[in-house]
């Protein structure tokens, strides 16, 4: 019989045991159900060069044994843990784990490399603002990262071309739940009119970083930028209403010729008899 169907039966008669010892310690019921985890882990490192395999047993929310392949057997962590730490170090079983590091470990990786250390997602990047109440200028500068994987990302910040690094107050990445991530950079400062920031961002999956920039406007400019934008909006108003005047005039007069002459075009084109002329 095959060591994992053996360590089964052993763990149904574990948890049994199991149950009996704090009924017997307590003096008490034993509780209506049992949970019992099986934790199997692997850890990397470059790729498959150095694989570490962890199997951890935990009763309720305690971890009560383990086995790590770095140390060669099993170790309990509580005193009900001691009887699986016995039995998985036993020669039978302590093969079987040790096996395990090639056998469930690196083929886990050869099997799902393509879609998770080599998946690459490349991040959306914005700039927003955050604005001081009595002023209503900003005061702070958010740079902002999506939909990227994997996590691991590099945000830097500009101004007017010169690395900013005090004024970044906080970094945050946070997971998105699909797979990707998500980056939040924040710097405090007072931008002055004329003044350039440049938020860079830094990713595996990107062939040249990306960057994006951000200019504070005196409000003068942004009078003028605000009354170009009404005039573009106000002259192609008056060019649509121009040409729908036109269209509307060339049918017009389009109808009017037709009413004019209402059988030209069922009369069809008309002979002229000639009557013959005598010479004398």
């Amino acid at each position: 019989m095959a060591p994992g169907v053996n360590g089964n039966c052993w763990t149904a008669a574990l948890i049994m045991a199991i149950g009996l010892r704090i009924h017997r310690a307590h003096c008490t019921d034993p509780p209506e159900y049992f949970l019992l985890q099986q934790k199997s882990e692997c850890y990397y490192t470059n790729g498959t060069q150095q694989v570490r395999y962890v199997k951890r047993i935990i009763w309720g929310q305690q971890e009560i044994c383990y086995y790590d392949s770095d140390l060669g057997f099993s170790v309990a962590r509580t005193e009900l843990g001691r009887p699986f730490a016995e039995h998985w170090n036993s020669l039978e079983l302590l093969s079987y784990l040790w096996a395990s590091v090639e056998k469930f470990c690196s083929y886990t990786y050869r099997r799902f490399k393509n879609i998770t250390v080599d998946r690459r997602v490349k991040p959306r990047v914005k700039i927003s603002t955050l604005t001081a109440e009595p002023s209503h200028r900003p005061s702070s500068l958010v740079c902002s990262a999506t939909g990227f994987y994997p996590s691991k990302i590099e945000t830097k910040w500009f101004k007017n071309g010169q690395e900013e690094t005090a004024g970044i107050v906080s970094r945050q990445l946070l997971q998105n739940g699909d797979w990707t991530f998500q980056s939040h950079v924040m710097l405090e400062t007072k931008p002055r009119w004329g003044d350039v920031y440049t938020c860079q961002v830094e990713h595996i999956s990107l062939q040249t970083p990306i960057s994006i920039q951000w200019a504070t406007q005196s409000d003068s400019a942004k009078t003028k930028m605000f009354t170009g934008i009404v005039g573009f909006i106000l002259g192609l108003s008056l060019m649509v209403l121009g040409l729908l005047i036109y269209q509307k005039n060339k049918r017009g007069t389009s109808l009017s010729s037709r009413v004019h002459h209402p059988n030209r075009e069922l009369l069809g084109p008309q002979v002229t008899q000639l009557e013959p002329v005598l010479w004398r």
